[in-house]
């Protein structure tokens, strides 16, 4: 899963910074500065709550935002078939075989891809 952020490099950045410095806006001593061309893609690998904010004061107007990524929840394991009589013929059906969630993908939504736009900011 991924978070993209879009904005004009030339005038914002944005950074990775803990719950603290998100709440008071701080940009020092941020995780990592994930700026490099404008159009960038963070990976999401965790379940946590991700913090990002851009400095040079814009986090004060608002250019901030939190990702909560929560596990995915189990498949839900199906019913256990009934046994058919002897006497009722089995019904036909054409449908393909389902994949019963085995794939990890298929039990998650992907998460909206998010998009921290910067460059249509208005001050």
């Amino acid at each position: 899963m991924a978070y993209v952020f879009n904005f004009d490099k030339r005038y914002y950045n944005v950074l990775e910074v803990n719950k603290t410095s998100y709440g008071s806006c701080n940009d020092q001593g941020f995780i990592q500065n994930i700026t490099h061309g404008g159009r960038d893609v963070f990976q999401l690998t965790e379940a946590r709550t991700y913090y990002f904010l851009s400095s040079g004061g814009y986090c004060w107007h608002g250019m901030k935002v939190t990702v909560n990524v929560e596990t995915p929840l189990e498949a839900p394991v199906p019913a256990p078939a009934t046994p058919l009589k002897a006497s009722a013929p089995a019904p036909a059906t054409s449908h393909s075989p389902s994949n019963s969630g085995t794939d990890p993908t298929s039990l998650f939504l992907v998460l909206t891809l998010a998009v921290f736009n910067l460059g249509q900011y208005l001050f």
